[in-house]
């Protein structure tokens, strides 16, 4: 089994055609579910290691975090401790506030190891379960 698709990228990701039917064909076929999120965790932690956001104290620094989602890798930032994260990487031109654009910025510099990390991944989880 291969990832049959086409890799794309839009101004806050990159979209994988096809990573939903290979999930599917995954788990249909045994393959445990647990893998692919710690998959998607370390793409997504490939992100948060090449973020570098502006930092005053460091507190908008320490809410970078990865998720942990079957299909697909998600970067968070900000929360409570730091809710102005969408404002530094967006921006607010009602107040002057220019954007940064830290995430996107570590996505695109990040972009040929993550969809390396996504093959050797879904090859390593094709092989544990035999299906390769």
């Amino acid at each position: 089994m291969a990832l049959d698709g086409t890799f794309s990228s839009g101004s806050g990701g990159v979209r994988v055609e096809g990573l939903s039917k290979t999930v599917r064909a995954l788990s249909a076929a045994g393959a445990d579910t647990q893998d692919m999120k710690e998959l998607m965790h370390s793409l997504g932690m490939l992100v948060v290691s090449a973020a570098n956001p502006p930092s005053l104290t460091g507190t908008l620094t320490g809410t970078l975090r990865a998720g942990r989602g079957k299909t697909k890798a998600v970067v968070r930032a900000g929360g409570a401790r730091a809710p102005y994260a969408g404002v530094i990487e967006y921006g607010w031109p009602a107040h002057n506030i220019s954007a940064q654009h830290y995430l996107q910025s570590a996505l695109q510099a990040e972009r040929g190891d993550i969809l390396d990390a996504l093959d050797k991944g879904l090859d390593d989880i094709l092989r544990k379960n035999n299906l390769k």
